[in-house]
């Protein structure tokens, strides 16, 4: 892995400091004002950091590399959350990979995302449609009508 890793042109472009934080934002362990702390720097200085052109492409690049060497096992992982029987599992589980997804600058990864979301959206309000009614002692009684627009109730 460690050869790979030295294979992130941009990544390796950055000073130290920067590519420490492009780590540590990576793991989401940590706050951004921790992680400022933990790279010797003040939070405002991480948040310049992340407009910048530069360390986005590092960033990008190696949110890249690591979700690549882990997207096999998550992927099968995510695969079985989604059929889970909590619905709030499944729902969570949709969520993070549409957030993990739409963090990519790929344009059809975004589209997709954007697809994905709407799904799980969909699957959230029908959830919560099922947990809040009962139709479970719902009666309905139908009366047939007559030619004369009585009914017959009374014969």
């Amino acid at each position: 892995m460690v050869e790979k890793i030295k294979s992130l042109r941009h990544f390796w472009k950055l000073p130290e400091k920067q590519r420490k934080a492009i780590m540590l934002l990576f793991s989401g362990a940590m706050t951004q004002a921790k992680i400022a702390e933990e790279v010797h720097v003040s939070p405002t200085t991480l948040s310049t950091w992340k407009t910048r052109e530069a360390f986005r492409l590092g960033q990008d690049e190696y949110t890249r590399f690591m979700l690549h060497d882990l997207s096999s096992e998550a992927v099968l992982t995510m695969r079985e959350l989604l059929k889970a029987k909590s619905e709030m599992v499944r729902y969570n589980a949709a969520s993070y990979i549409i957030e993990k997804v739409i963090s990519s600058n790929d344009e059809l990864n975004r589209q997709q995302a954007r697809k994905s979301k709407a799904e799980a959206d969909i699957m959230e309000a029908k959830a919560k449609r099922e947990t809040s009614e009962d139709t479970s002692n719902i009666t309905i009684n139908i009366k047939p009508i007559h030619q004369d627009g009585g009914d017959d109730s009374a014969d």
